[in-house]
């Protein structure tokens, strides 16, 4: 009995030592392709704990992102932030925690209306910076990066930046790299738009005949370049449709009805369904940065003293009104300071095609007396800005602009 116990004790022993030897050689590459770059593995109970440090990170990553899944589904949406937290100091290479959680924070907090607490929107950039720090040589991340700009935030000059990065990569999805033609053509840059669909071209002829997905992407690209090159000569060329400039006789009012509830109307001279005018209620002088470096480390609280509302009216027949309720969700408009601004902005970029075709998707064809705003070189957009109080937002005070 002796015998055999002294046996397995030598077995172990020498298992041991396999194990530490391979361990030395491994580590290296470990520390310098898998090693999560944050130092601190903040929120980690003693359990979860012990199972990283036993060597598996991965596994309770996978654990973790399950429950998340779970707590999606269930709307659950505060408690999924924290796990996803975990779950990327335990696995920074999981592509799918980075993306979801941006788009978490990005899209899926609203309030009573859907329209989305913008506050997160900072932390969804962040969040997606860390990601692409931890994984710079995957395309992944950085076209989510310029999808955030060009949809969300619609900033198709910074989604340029981002989805050039993106499209460098020869594994990146076919149909993904259109997203940066239509980003370039939208931030004016149109001799790069025309370019892009050119090359997207030539690299889809070389295929064409493989499969119908093949074809079909040839004939996407196809329609694609042929349309960029006719919306360019029909508002910018010789005879272009886009003069003699439009007269927008662009203007807008905000009432207060009720206490936290704002009636805003207005009107625009588009005469066809398709334009909309964009609404933002904010703290006097603080606007939100939409740049990655915004914040110096990652967080998931937001100002709970910061008021930002934004929505996006539809024009029908000129005329655009909405009645804006943020009484139902204090949290997301606490109304803690003591002056707001109300912006109205029309921005041509998102137009609809054929309102584009008539006032340029750079606002070329459109002029306006007081509030036209040429302060940005790349577009003509429309812009006025009305003053409110705490006080009358209250209804301690009540005021027509």
């Amino acid at each position: 009995m002796r015998r055999k116990s002294s046996g397995l004790w030598l077995a172990l022993l020498v298992i041991f030592l396999i194990q530490a030897g391979l361990q030395w050689r491994i580590h290296p590459l470990w520390a310098k392709n898998y090693a999560p770059k944050q130092t601190t593995p903040v929120g980690l109970s003693p359990e979860q704990l012990l199972v990283a440090i036993a060597g598996f990170r991965e596994f309770m990553a996978g654990i973790l992102w399950v429950r998340a899944d779970g707590f999606f589904h269930s709307g659950n949406y505060d408690a999924v932030l924290p796990v996803l937290r975990l779950v990327t100091w335990l696995d920074p290479h999981n592509l799918d925690v980075y993306a979801t959680g941006a788009w978490h924070m990005g899209y899926n907090f609203t309030d009573e209306a859907q329209r989305s607490d913008r506050r997160y929107i900072p932390l969804a950039l962040k969040f997606l910076e860390e990601g692409i720090e931890n994984n710079p040589n995957v395309w992944d991340l950085y076209f989510e990066m310029g999808w955030m700009y060009y949809h969300k935030i619609q900033d198709p000059v910074s989604a340029v930046y981002w989805l050039k990065k993106a499209d460098e990569f020869p594994d990146m999805i076919p149909a993904r790299r259109h997203i940066l033609a239509h980003a370039q053509f939208k931030a004016g840059m149109f001799n790069d738009a025309v370019q892009t669909w050119g090359r997207l071209l030539a690299d889809a002829e070389k295929t064409r005949n493989q499969d119908w997905e093949s074809r079909n992407l040839y004939d996407v690209r196809q329609n694609n370049f042929h349309d960029t090159m006719l919306d360019i000569f029909r508002r910018y060329g010789p005879e272009p449709t886009t003069q003699p400039p439009l007269d927008m006789k662009f203007d807008a009012t905000v009432k207060v009805v009720r206490p936290r509830v704002i009636l805003v109307e207005g009107t625009l001279n588009i005469p066809t369904i398709g334009a909309r005018v964009t609404v933002i209620l904010r703290d006097k002088g603080r606007k939100l940065d939409y740049t990655p470096k915004a914040l110096k480390t990652f967080t998931f609280e937001v100002d709970p003293t910061l008021t930002y509302m934004q929505d996006s009216i539809a024009v029908r027949e000129t005329r655009f009104r909405r009645e804006i309720d943020m009484s139902k969700d204090p949290k997301m408009y606490p109304f803690k300071a003591q002056e707001y601004e109300v912006e109205f902005i029309f921005d041509p970029r998102y137009a609809s095609p054929h309102i584009q075709d008539r006032i340029g998707s750079d606002g070329y064809g459109m002029t306006d007396a007081r509030y036209l705003d040429t302060s940005d070189p790349s577009v003509r957009m429309l812009r006025k800005v009305v003053t409110l109080t705490r006080d009358e937002i209250l209804m301690l005070g009540k005021r027509d602009r």
